[in-house]
Formats: C-alpha cells, structure tokens, sequence
C-alpha cells in the first residue's frame, strides 16, 4: 500500500482528493466515515501507511485512536470559506457555523467583513451542535442555514433547516499532501538514524547501556548481554541497580558528571567503564555506560602500540579542542583553518605555555596529512651534538656508539605528514644552514649515509623568543628565518585573552575533579581574582594551580585559598612592574626557593623543562 492516505470524510473531498491525489506516486484515498474512520486507518496501519490525512473531527478521531501514524489535518482555506458562505447566503443572512476548531477560528476571523450573521461554534460531537442550536431557538435566534461537514449536515437535517456543506477545494487538499510528503521524508530519515544507530549497537564489540532519569535502562545492546550474561528483555524498562549493583550510572543522572575509565566486577569479569550524562536543553535525562571486558582492551592496545611504532606518531588535538571564546583566539583558530588547506611551513610563536604544539597538532588534523604522521621534537631539549642524528638519522657505524641497525631520523619517520620543531630559536647555529637545506631541498641525508632520501613533509616550527633579536644577536639565521615564516600564528598570553580564564579553568576543574574523584565548586567573584592574576606560565600555570586547587580544596575553591597558592604576585600589575619579564624573574626565583634550589623540582612546578629552567637562569 501507499505510504500515505487520505481518509476522505464524505463523498465529496473523496472525490476531489482523488482527483489530486493522482499527481502523487506517494498517495492513495479511501472514504472514511466518522463512524469507519478508525477502522480504515488502522486496517492501512497494518499494511505499511506512515502519514494519514483527514479533516475536521475526523482528523481529530484518528489522532486520538491511531497515535502512532503521523496525521495531517486538511485546513480549510479562506477561499472555501468565502464561497461556501456565498452559497448560504441565498437562504438568508442568519448562518451558524459549527465545525472542529481551525475551521472556527478561521471563520471568525472572516465573519466580521461580511454582511451576515454569523454565529461559530467548535463541536466534536453532535450532541454539542444540537445544543447550540437548541439554544439559539430557545432564544428566538433565526437560523437561515447551517454551515459546515458531515456533523453539522446530520445536525441541520434534525431541526429542519438548510445546510451547505463546506467543501474543501484542490488547494486545501495539495497543500495538506505536501506537508504529508515532507513528513514521510523526515520519518523515512529518522528511521534511516535509528536503523543505522541499531546497526552499530548490534555490531560493535562494546557493551552499551543507557538509562533514564528515574533509573530504567533504555538500551542494552548484544554486546552488553556478551559481556554481562543478561539478556536485554529481561534489563530493558527494569530499574539498573537490581541488574549491576556496583554501577556509577546513577550517580551520572544525580551529578551531570562523567565518570570515565571505571573499573568494575561482573561476576567473574573484569570490565572497564565509561559513563556520560544524556543533556537535552541543558537538563540531565538520562545516562549512557559504554563498556569493554578489560582482558580485550590490554590485547587491544598492545596491537595498536604496536602500529604506532610501525607508523610514527600521532596528534591528539583538534583545533575545536582549543577552548576560548574570545575575538583573539577565534580568529586565529580561524586563520589557522585556512592555513591547514595548505602545505607551506608554518611559524608559531608565543610565550611558553600558551599551547602552540596544541595549533601544530590541530592544524595538522585539519589539513590532507591528518591520516599521517605528526612528529614532535622540542629542539631545546636535545644536545646540539645528538640533533642532526635525530633529525636526519644515521647508517650503521656512522660514529661511535651509533647504533648497528643505524636509525631512521625524524624527517623521514615524519614522510607523509607532518614535523613540529619546538623551540627552533634553541637549535645550534652551526646545525641551521642543513635544516635550512633540508626544508628547501625535501631531502635529508642521513649521517655517514651517501643516499639522498626524498621527503614529503610538512614543517611547522614554534618558537618561544624574538626571533628577530636572535638574528641581530647572531644566535638565528635570517635565511632560515623567513624560509620558516611563511605563514605565521602569534599564539597570546592568558593576559591577551582574560576573558578565557574562567572556561579555560572550569575545563580544568572537570578533568581535575575526575582524576581525584572529587566534586569541587567555584564561584564566578573567586574566577574573577583568577582574572586579576597576570599567569606568567600560561596555560600550563593555569592548569598547575588548578591541580593543586582542587587538591587543597574541601568542596568549594575560596577566594582565601585562591589569594593563599598565587600569594604575592596576586597584586602585580603589568603597569606596577613594569614588564612581565620582572614577573617572571620574580616567580622562578619564588619557586626556586620553595624547591631549596632543586632544580629539576622548580621546573615542574613551573610546568618547564629543566633545560629550559637552567637556561633561564643563566639569563637572569
């Protein structure tokens, strides 16, 4: 049968719909009297009917009897109206109008421009229209003529007084099959959702269950029935906690808070956990538990190490991973989207901490190379003796200690993707004019090597200095300067972008309430004092004091504590000390003697290298 069906109410529509009906592969027609209606509709039901159309208290009949079909109510248009109010005229200007309520308010939208009376009344029964009529008479009302479907023509013929049935012209009746149509095609795609939606459920190894905000579980997928030995027709519409007394679901619904990596027992099995809320408007409704037998997962990430090593590296951050809202950090989000379509090298510079690999990684992700590898080297961290065998690798015996098997240098591990040379400002002069060859040529030759190994790389270099003063100093090469700066990202300070501080921190709070299983408030007045602070590491300090907030904290992070772990800096100002330079002097030094000169402890307090550390010292 037809996936609609237009359940005509009386002969006359019954004709016209077939009449329209024929321009519509989709549409078929059948009489439907009020009193048959009903088992017209659900006869078609039965035999694959997905949207009915009808009209009147007709319309409203199979809405109420058959509720899981989609119904489209026929509205009758002004011109209907007018021409049936014509024809009733010539039995006298005392009309009374009584039908289901569209029909009613249109009409009295109506009546008020003719020169009638008009009376209109909304009835879903007969016995309310003869009411009415009743009372009219009673009244000494004159009534001319009745207006309106099947109802109020049974009704007219009771008491004797003409009627003219409302007719429901070609227009009507198309525009209600085009709304049909758009509801089939909405339906059949919602379906196609949740077709493939089951599809996944049934065929992923994962157990998945879901549950409701009272605690019923919702979904419970084969894989949950493997893993757990229940089977989903007994769990389904069953409170969870008679099931899996040790779930965290629960506590999902009441919190709104994930619980993630979870380990739990199962009987015998080992199983681990990751628990989400279900958040629709802003409101928690429900939770969702994907799950795996642990012994799969430990063989699983054995093979996927393995592949890791086979292939390289990988990104882990997208440029939607990047938190801000501010107009700064928008637009270099932005900027560095259209940068990803390309293949030119890149030049990120920013403070230490502002999270420039993040932009490497993102960008990376986001251009043609996201499938290949994403090699990462901080420049500053490797001895200006080791970096060209890093780089470029060596064949065996290429020196002494040099490995027998030799080593494949990162430039060729990165072919096919990606290269981020982190603080290129630190590599040795002498070691510039061969990665200045390098990136020109798209070759490297590895140490003791007389091959030439062609390389398809992309080159993103960061820095965090001037690399403008490093060339006047000597210490940076101008050639390979604007060989790398081809397109360039300037990543800001927290001090640029303020008004990130409090996102970037409750980001923070989430992930750190987790790892220590804690619940954790802030207010928006001790955010503020976080705003006041001038963060001279960054986003990595941020994340530091963070951790140790939640730490120190009970159940809410005071402004006390807040003014307690920043201590004296809380008051400096850019304008106070004149640069953020004496700021930074001023904390590494704090923090040194915090850590009673140990310095491999300042740096991480610092979230620094030691190298980095030792070197800025040396600057000081």
């Amino acid at each position: 049968m037809k996936p609609i069906l237009i359940v005509a109410p009386n002969s006359d529509i019954l004709k016209i719909s077939k009449r329209v009906a024929k321009k519509y592969k989709e549409v078929s027609v059948q009489l439907g009297l009020i009193d048959k209606a009903v088992e017209v509709a659900k006869k078609s039901e039965h035999m694959g009917v997905e949207v009915l159309i009808s009209r009147g208290i007709t319309a409203k009949i199979l809405k109420e009897e058959v509720p899981s079909v989609a119904l489209v109510e026929m509205i009758v248009s002004s011109y209907d109206i007018f021409s049936t109010i014509a024809l009733a005229k010539k039995y006298g200007k005392n009309i009374v109008v009584l039908g289901f309520k569209s029909l009613v308010e249109e009409v009295q939208q109506i009546g008020p421009i003719l020169d009638i009376n008009l009376k209109a009344y909304h009835i879903e029964h007969e016995e309310e229209g003869e009411s009415y009529i009743k009372k009219i008479i009673a009244s000494g009302g004159k009534i001319d003529s009745i207006l309106g479907g099947t109802v109020a023509e049974n009704i007219a013929s009771k008491f004797g007084i003409h009627t003219v049935h409302l007719e429901t012209g070609e227009a009507a009746i198309e525009k209600s099959i085009k709304e049909a149509v758009r509801i089939l095609e909405v339906s059949r795609k919602e379906k196609e959702k949740a077709e493939q939606f089951k599809a996944i459920l049934n065929h992923i190894n994962q157990g998945v269950i879901s549950i409701n905000k009272e605690g019923k579980v919702t979904t419970f997928n084969p894989g949950a029935e493997k893993i757990t030995g229940i089977i989903e027709k007994d769990i389904l519409g069953k409170d969870i906690i008679n099931f899996m007394s040790n779930t965290k679901l629960i506590d999902v619904v009441k919190t709104g808070m994930p619980i993630l990596s979870q380990l739990h027992n199962i009987g015998k099995t080992e199983i681990l956990t990751n628990d989400i809320p279900i958040i629709v408007d802003e409101k928690v409704v429900g939770a969702v538990s994907t799950f795996e037998d642990a012994a799969k997962i430990q063989e699983y990430e054995q093979k996927i190490r393995s592949n890791l090593r086979d292939k390289g590296y990988i990104a882990k951050y997208s440029l939607s991973d990047i938190i801000g809202e501010s107009e700064i950090i928008q637009n270099i989000k932005k900027k560095s989207l259209k940068y990803a379509v390309t293949d030119s090298t890149v030049l990120i510079v920013g403070e230490s901490g502002t999270g420039k690999e993040m932009f490497a990684q993102g960008i990376h992700l986001s251009s043609k190379r996201k499938n290949g590898p994403f090699v990462a080297l901080n420049c500053g961290a490797i001895p200006g003796n080791l970096i060209e065998s890093e780089l470029f690798g060596y064949e065996e015996g290429a020196f002494t200690g040099a490995s027998r098997k030799g080593k494949t240098g990162l430039f060729t591990e990165a072919h096919g993707g990606t290269i981020f040379l982190d603080e290129i400002g630190e590599l040795p002069v002498e070691f510039q004019a061969r990665l200045l060859r390098v990136i020109q040529e798209r070759e490297v030759r590895p140490l003791g090597s007389n091959k030439v190994i062609p390389i398809d790389v992309r080159i993103i270099a960061a820095a965090n200095k001037d690399l403008l003063k490093e060339i006047e100093k000597g210490n940076f090469r101008s050639d390979l300067y604007y060989r790398l700066n081809i397109l360039s990202v300037r990543v800001p300070t927290l001090m640029e972008r303020r008004e990130d501080i409090g996102t970037i921190f409750k980001h923070f709070l989430n992930i750190m309430c987790f790892r220590f299983n804690k619940v954790v408030k802030i207010s928006e007045k001790a955010i503020n004092i976080l705003k006041e602070y001038n963060w001279p590491g960054n986003i990595r300090e941020l994340e530091n004091i963070t951790e140790r907030l939640v730490v120190l904290a009970e159940d809410e992070i005071t402004d006390e504590l807040i003014k307690e772990e920043l201590g004296d800096f809380m008051h400096y100002k850019d304008e106070n000390v004149g640069s953020l330079e004496y700021l930074k002097q001023n904390q590494i030094l704090k923090v040194l003697s915090e850590c009673k000169g140990n310095q491999t402890l300042a740096a991480q307090k610092l979230g620094i290298s030691r190298t980095h550390l030792w070197r800025l010292l040396k600057k000081y």
